[in-house]
């Protein structure tokens, strides 16, 4: 190898360690103050170089030797960015692959025009996916973001996906066999497995948005609660096991008093100022397996299940005073409002979710008329 090319090709190693590390910056998100993320990768760098000064004199392949170091580049990834390491694993996979692609078919079509290494071509085509990397992030990195959220939080096994076009192109790399025969393959095996991420990428994207669109018809879209009927159709699912299993549970609910007040004051701005952290305060309220509903306008629906009249009256009475205590800022007033919330259990002999819901409502207006800011429960019977 001449010296011209020797400097050529040396200069495209440069580019290509530059172009990986931007790519993994434009996938993940780092952890580290800036001096320590460059002491990571320049002193990576430089153990790189030391390592392959030291194995080159043992005859091994240089690409071998490569696409060994290029593991070193694990421990500055994992120093440095905060995403799981299973995240991390496929970034650096992902990337090298894609890099080491665009490095590979330079190198074929070098192979092709000039029949022996020149390096030009290879450090063109370097260069060429350095100056596109502003390019593609935008329409890339939030797919590879779709994955790595799946990656973290429920598949890791995804993550292996990239090491094993990594190996692939590994194996292009130390064959050294440049014809078309091999070029060909090269190419359309690798299309596919981009493709792959493709076809990864929108499959989740469709899942998120089918997710999204769930959420949305089982939500208030002002207040973030429930909706109606979801709520519904939980009270009914806890009616059912209440039938098979015998386990009591409990319905509250609860209205804002005299919340037209509140709308003919301040606007209906303020009254969902109120509405929004009402809501809230009940959120908070709450056991996690509860379920709380806004049931309409300013009304509002608890579920308990295995709850007993005493636990669910003393949770109404809880609600009843934080609310009462709570002061709502609005602008430059502060609100204040009260509850009135009326107590239903399901009984023994005939019960069913309408009736449940009919008497927890009969029992709310029966504290409107005694004159609000209470809780009512019927008697045993």
């Amino acid at each position: 190898m001449s010296e011209s090319t020797l400097i050529l090709f040396n200069l495209s190693r440069v580019v290509f360690a530059i172009s990986n590390i931007l790519l993994v910056y434009s996938f993940l998100t780092p952890k580290r103050p800036f001096w320590f993320q460059t002491i990571a990768f320049v002193g990576t760098g430089v153990i790189h170089i030391f390592l392959r000064g030291l194995l080159t004199p043992i005859g091994l392949d240089p690409f071998l030797i490569g696409y060994i170091l290029a593991l070193l580049y694990l421990i500055p990834i994992t120093l440095v960015f905060k995403e799981t390491i299973h995240a991390k694993f496929f970034v650096l996979f992902m990337v090298i692959s894609l890099t080491q692609l665009n490095f590979l078919i330079c190198l074929f079509l070098e192979q092709f025009v000039f029949n022996h290494m020149v390096s030009g071509l290879i450090l063109i085509g370097q260069l060429l996916e350095l100056s596109s990397i502003p390019l593609i992030r935008r329409p890339i990195t939030p797919h590879i973001k779709n994955i790595l959220e799946i990656i973290n939080h429920q598949n890791p096994i995804v993550a292996l996906f990239p090491f094993f076009s990594f190996l692939l192109l590994a194996f292009y790399g130390v064959q050294r066999t440049y014809l078309l025969s091999a070029f060909i393959p090269l190419v359309l095996s690798s299309i596919i497995i981009f493709f792959s991420y493709y076809l990864i990428s929108i499959a989740i994207e469709q899942t998120k948005r089918h997710q999204q669109l769930e959420l949305i018809s089982r939500t208030d879209s002002l207040t973030g609660l429930y909706n109606r009927r979801h709520m519904e159709q939980g009270i009914q699912k806890e009616y059912e096991q209440y039938q098979r299993t015998g386990l009591e549970f409990a319905l509250i609910i609860i209205d804002i008093d005299l919340f037209k007040e509140v709308n003919d004051t301040y606007g209906h701005a303020g009254g969902d100022c109120v509405l929004k952290s009402v809501s809230e305060d009940l959120r908070r309220s709450v056991r996690e397996y509860d379920t709380v509903a806004r049931w309409g306008g300013d009304e509002f629906l608890l579920m308990l299940p295995a709850t007993n009249e005493e636990n669910a009256v003393r949770l109404a009475e809880r609600i009843r005073e934080t609310v009462e205590n709570r002061r709502y800022a609005y602008e430059n007033a502060v609100l204040s409002v009260t509850l009135t919330l009326g107590v239903s259990i399901i009984r023994n002999g005939g019960d069913t979710v309408d009736s449940m819901i009919r008497k927890a409502d009969i029992l709310m207006y029966q504290g409107k008329r005694a004159g609000r800011n209470c809780v009512t429960v019927a008697n045993r019977m």
